[in-house]
């Protein structure tokens, strides 16, 4: 009796042990299917554009430790089988166009102090290393480039990639300044314009670039109201709209185009979302997750 008492003590936890490996394998399986479970494509004739590279920071779907528009996040992106990037595109104190997302120096680098790139000059700020905080920063060991670094790299493609700026400038003054800067470094590389879209929520800094450019490509930036930047895009003769893609529809798309307005969205990490914004039929998406809607397309 006291043997049979035993065996049932020793299988007991076996077969909790078992159950637990059953609940975890059964949760792998939902998340997996969760994971790439999307709708159905219908529409694939849409570029895929790194967003700031391969995204921002993220710690799952996918993990990413490269901080954006980083040279690291740049290049994986393209290799990843992306057909050209975005980037956000800062003018320094002292002319020099450089690729940083953020206001402030201090959210993303070990620059302490809460100084914009406008106000100090490139040697102050190209070369500064990037701080995400952990896990991020145990993988990669990423500073701050120029544009001019880009174009470089880009120059070793047989054909150019497609390459969306984003112009980040906050002093109105600057704009013209800005507009002829970054145009004659992009001529200096003979960088073909039908290949280039410059992205501002402000009308007058894009119609800047009209002035220096007439045939630049010019994109309004939605900043959250699609149906408003529609308005604006026309009324200033503009090619196009930029909006995140939480904020577009397929009705809205399809409206901006039927008006002769070309349309870019952004975000998207997941596939289920990818998917959506895919099937709104856009020209292309600036998307957070760049192997995925490659994988998806392809």
């Amino acid at each position: 009796m006291a043997h049979i008492h035993q065996t049932t003590k020793r299988r007991a936890p076996r077969k909790a042990l078992l159950v637990g490996l059953a609940i975890v394998l059964l949760g792998l399986a939902v998340g997996g299917w969760l994971l790439y479970r999307h709708d159905e494509l219908q529409y694939r004739q849409v570029l895929v554009l790194g967003h700031a590279g391969s995204g921002f920071l993220s710690p799952l779907n996918p993990f990413n430790p490269l901080p954006p528009n980083s040279k690291g996040s740049l290049v994986q992106a393209m290799e990843l089988g992306a057909d050209g990037l975005e980037v956000d595109v800062q003018l320094s104190k002292d002319g020099v166009p450089v690729l940083y997302h953020d206001v402030t120096l201090a959210s993303m680098t070990v620059r302490q102090e809460p100084d914009t790139i406008e106000n100090l000059n490139a040697t102050e700020v190209v070369g500064l290393a990037y701080k995400g905080g952990a896990p991020y920063d145990l993988f990669h060991e990423e500073k701050i480039i120029t544009l001019e670094e880009l174009l470089q790299l880009l120059g070793s493609y047989e054909e150019a990639p497609y390459l969306h700026i984003d112009l980040r400038n906050h002093d109105p003054q600057r704009y013209a300044y800005y507009a002829q800067t970054l145009l004659a470094l992009l001529r200096k590389y003979n960088y073909p314009l039908q290949r280039l879209v410059f992205i501002s929520p402000d009308p007058s800094f894009l119609l800047a670039f009209r002035q220096e450019e007439p045939a630049a490509q010019l994109m309004l930036d939605a900043g959250g109201d699609f149906e408003q930047a529609q308005a604006q895009a026309l009324k200033y003769n503009l090619n196009g709209i930029c909006a995140n893609g939480r904020d577009a529809s397929a009705a809205l798309v399809a409206q901006a185009k039927q008006q002769g307005l070309q349309v870019a969205l952004f975000g998207g990490k997941s596939r289920s979302r990818i998917a959506r914004m895919i099937n709104m039929r856009p020209d292309a998406i600036q998307v957070n997750n760049v192997a995925a809607m490659r994988a998806m397309l392809d």
